[in-house]
């Protein structure tokens, strides 16, 4: 066991995602006043036009929780085990980790069809339905969002990767993976 602490165990990747984040943020919210001050703007609206700001969301947890791994072992080989790290027991035999990843892949390829193997792997764990959705209430980006944080709060679960990315670097002995 090394006796030094490295110095990427100090989390430098967290003020750009909170930086994204809070854009992110900002974007939702002016379409969230539409609501209020167009007539015709209405929840649907308002779903069609922020599923792929949250999708960007998914994607730059993804990107914060990979780095984190390169950071931590120095290769992404072993992301997958990594990804099964959680702190509590969910109800879910998958990990919130495992869902963030998945919600960024199906972002990032929902208009290819049936979302690849380990997507589709987790978003069916998780009861999301991700063939011909006709209603963005009913998208695995939503329904993940309210899984992940019931009032969709992107801060909140900016929480849940930061708090992951604790914890790995809290288990380095046990998991010498």
């Amino acid at each position: 066991m090394n006796e030094f602490t490295s110095y990427l165990k100090v989390d430098y990747r967290e003020v750009s995602l909170e930086i994204i984040i809070n854009g992110l943020n900002d974007a939702i919210n002016t379409l969230k006043k539409q609501i209020d001050e167009i007539h015709w703007y209405d929840g649907d609206w308002f779903m069609e036009e922020s599923e792929p700001i949250y999708g960007l969301a998914f994607i730059a947890f993804q990107n914060y929780i990979n780095g984190s791994i390169q950071d931590f072992k120095g290769n992404l080989l072993s992301k997958q085990e990594l990804y099964k790290i959680e702190n509590s027991k969910s109800k879910y035999p998958k990990t919130k980790i495992e869902l963030i990843i998945s919600l960024a892949n199906y972002t990032k390829h929902k208009d290819d069809g049936v979302p690849h193997k380990g997507t589709k792997e987790v978003l069916d764990c998780f009861k999301l339905n991700y063939l011909n959705v006709t209603y963005l209430d009913k998208s695995p980006i939503f329904q993940g969002l309210t899984i992940l944080n019931k009032n969709w709060d992107l801060f909140k679960i900016k929480a849940i990767v930061t708090k992951w990315r604790k914890l790995l670097w809290n288990q380095e002995i046990e998991l010498n993976i």
